[in-house]
């Protein structure tokens, strides 16, 4: 069996680009054991140069390398697979996240060579092509065009094949096409080895001031083929458009052959010139004849040669480097600053001189009386003293420190408790927008001032009072601490309450415990490679839960009986991140796509989905979650709702939240029913649950508790007059 081995190249950017991030990596297993699993070849480009998505962009490249790797199965195609699902399925996640300046931006290409095996996949704008026997073929041809941009359709298409002896792979961006023709890439890679071919084309295109191009080159050979050639093939060479392609050293013996040699022949012939001027004056003597030297190889390798004869070279004939900067500095220019200079350094000489003596002294005296009996008390007594006064000086410092600051934190207390009677007579008068100006303000200086320990007492109880106020003037209801009903080990993604019951779930599992509370037990669980759970909605005492494999199963709250929710033959669930039900039908809203596809049922299975969104006038991207009681209401990110009827957009908006927190910071759902007569939006970011009649007037907020730090799920009941929440792993009950 033939062995082959693998040279390549790449020519990519060291640093930042203006408008894009650049990178093409090749990666290799360095556990021996997955040498067999072949080597990883990746390209990236990002056409948004900002941080968060240069990092989402090294993020597909080391999760893709990851999960590779990882891979169990015995065929590489289904581990090549199986990482592209997990690095679209991490796609989603952090779309889901809020971070979704990628979508649309990336250029990506992820290939694997396993012997003479390459499976490879793209999207957006790479291309592949392989050179084979003069001809060429467009690998990419079919997968890269253009699609409507889906995170976990990101790497959806997969091309596999053999390849053979003497083969060249090219995979580039677009950009490289602009500047050099496919033939004449054709004609450098045909003759010459990755390396050197990557060379000629850096140069081409340093030439042109070209920054914007990734491209690598890979060529295929036998191994008993390259053993003859020089050893570069199984370097990882890289060609920088922002750097020069020469080395160091390069440069130097360039700078050597053009300047010193010429310079050194000069020389060498006025040297010559003088010798022979001397050698008329001086009378030769008549010279004994050597016997014969006997060189040796270092003789004959390093000194045998011509004379060579040094001389000093002319100012005019010295250059110097750009690369080098001289640094100036002022000399001591008269003789009377010189002998200033002296007397000054002479005389800090003898200042250390004594100092140190001094100190050699005192060290040797310490020394002498801690051996001395009779003369150690004294010691102890001057170490008694020497304490007392450090002692003594730094509780002066700190009282002075700390009398500093308790007069600030007082005159803090004092502005906080002037501006709240100010805030009580403005409310007495009736001005309720400048009294709560007054409270807010309070409330900012008497919350800096808690942890101070002589008005901490004072301060907080003005805070309650300014925030007592303010919850008055605001309509809203403020929770200080909540009692825990059930908690989950770890990842609690969503809830839902029925018959007394919580059901909470998380990435693959189903927890069941009690209102009144108790231990939680576990239910049931998503099948493995099935995804993990995104959203879910409730029908009766059925959940529908939608997992990132675009997969839907039915947990009936009843029996515990989990399985997959059945689709008419040849139907297909649509990608979402949310989902809601009413009367029979399911709903899956696609926040990225923007748009809503409903599902109605029929007998025991739902039929396929129909786009609910038939005008481009209905913006849905960036939409987070639903709701409908008749109509579909839609949150988007920015906080505005849209309000459906029938496919058609309505008049609505939400209005009147008062300030100061007049507008809702990260709204992460929306909740109503047929039979709820409000709208309820959770701002996890201000920790609060705003209330809002049906069309769209604010009507109350329910303030969650501060230490509540990652607010994921509500859930409301009219009836029950209670609203419960998912903090962390943990739900709480409200009572309203």
């Amino acid at each position: 069996m033939s062995s082959y081995e693998l040279q390549f190249a790449r020519i990519t950017n060291s640093g930042k680009l203006p408008d894009r991030f650049l990178t093409c990596q090749h990666h290799q297993s360095a556990d021996l054991a997955k040498k067999n699993m072949g080597e990883i070849f990746v390209l990236v480009e990002m056409l948004s140069p900002w941080f968060p998505t240069a990092q989402v962009g090294q993020m597909i490249i080391a999760n893709f390398v990851k999960y590779y790797y990882q891979g169990g199965s015995t065929s590489d195609l289904v581990n090549f697979e199986n990482s592209l699902k997990g690095v679209n399925e991490d796609l989603a996640q952090i779309t889901q996240n809020g971070e979704t300046d990628w979508i649309g931006n990336l250029n990506s290409l992820l290939a694997i060579i396993i012997g003479n095996n390459l499976h490879l996949t793209s999207t957006g704008r790479t291309e592949a092509y392989i050179f084979r026997d003069g001809k060429i073929n467009h690998l990419t041809a079919n997968i890269s065009g253009p699609v409507e941009p889906h995170p976990l359709k990101t790497f959806s298409n997969i091309i596999s094949g053999e390849i053979k002896n003497q083969d060249k792979i090219v995979f580039a961006n677009k950009e490289l096409f602009d500047h050099l023709s496919l033939e004449s890439i054709r004609q450098i890679i045909s003759i010459n080895n990755p390396q050197v071919a990557a060379l000629q084309i850096t140069k081409l295109l340093k030439k042109e001031k070209v920054r914007n191009v990734n491209l690598m080159i890979i060529g295929l050979g036998l191994k008993e083929e390259l053993s003859g050639e020089p050893l570069v093939g199984k370097l990882e060479n890289v060609f920088y458009l922002d750097k020069s392609t020469d080395s160091f050293l390069a440069k130097i013996s360039f700078l050597l052959r053009g300047f010193l040699a010429p310079l050194g022949k000069i020389i060498s012939s006025i040297l010559s010139m003088i010798k022979g001027k001397i050698s008329k004056t001086i009378p030769r003597e008549k010279k004994k004849e050597a016997p014969p030297e006997k060189f040796d190889r270092f003789h004959q390798e390093f000194i045998a040669g011509e004379d060579r004869d040094d001389s000093l070279l002319k100012d005019e004939e010295i250059k110097y480097s750009p690369d080098f900067y001289i640094h100036h500095y002022n000399a001591l220019n008269t003789e009377k600053e010189r002998k200033s200079h002296e007397q000054n350094k002479f005389k800090m000489t003898r200042m250390f001189g004594l100092l140190w003596s001094k100190i050699i002294s005192a060290i040797s005296w310490i020394i002498a009386t801690a051996r001395d009996r009779k003369r150690r008390k004294i010691l102890f007594i001057i170490s008694a003293i020497v304490l007392i006064i450090i002692i003594g000086l730094v509780i002066v410092i700190r009282s002075r420190s700390a009398q500093t600051s308790n007069l600030e934190a007082q005159r803090i207390l004092d502005v906080a408790i002037a501006a709240q009677k100010e805030g009580k007579s403005l409310l007495a008068d009736g001005n309720q927008e400048n009294a709560k100006e007054k409270f807010v303000f309070c409330l900012e200086n008497s919350r800096k001032i808690q942890d101070k320990i002589l008005v901490a007492k004072d301060a907080q109880e003005i805070s309650k009072t300014c925030l007592a106020e303010l919850d008055k003037l605001t309509a809203t209801t403020r929770f200080v601490e909540l009692k825990t009903l059930m908690t989950i080990p770890n990842n609690a993604k969503s809830f839902f309450v029925i018959s007394g019951q919580i059901f909470m779930i998380s990435e693959s599992d189903i927890y069941e415990g009690n209102l009144v509370g108790g231990n939680p037990s576990k239910s049931a669980s998503i099948p493995t490679n099935k995804g993990n759970f995104i959203a879910g909605a409730r029908q009766d005492k059925i959940l529908y839960l939608y997992t990132s494999g675009q997969n839907l199963f039915q947990f009936d709250t009843g029996t515990k009986k989990l399985e997959t929710a059945k689709i008419v033959t040849n139907g297909r669930w649509e990608t979402a991140n949310a989902i809601s039900s009413y009367v029979g039908s399911l709903y899956l809203l696609d926040g990225v796509l923007g748009q809503i596809y409903k599902h109605s049922s029929s007998q025991e299975e739902f039929n396929a989905g129909e786009e609910y969104i038939s005008t481009v006038n209905v913006n849905l991207r960036d939409s987070v979650s639903l709701a409908i009681d008749g109509s579909v209401y839609v949150l988007k990110n920015n906080s505005k709702i849209l309000k459906i009827q029938k496919s058609k957009l309505q008049d609505f908006s939400i209005k009147n939240i008062p300030t100061p927190s007049d507008s809702l910071a990260k709204p992460i759902k929306i909740y109503t029913d047929a039979d709820t007569p409000s709208i309820y939006i959770l701002d996890s970011s201000q920790k609060r649950i705003v209330e809002f009649d049906k069309d769209g007037q604010f009507v109350h907020q329910y303030a969650l508790p501060e230490n509540f730090d990652k607010i994921i799920d509500f859930v409301i009941s009219i009836k029950s007059r209670k609203i419960w929440v998912l903090n962390n792993n943990s739900v709480y009950e409200i009572s309203i």
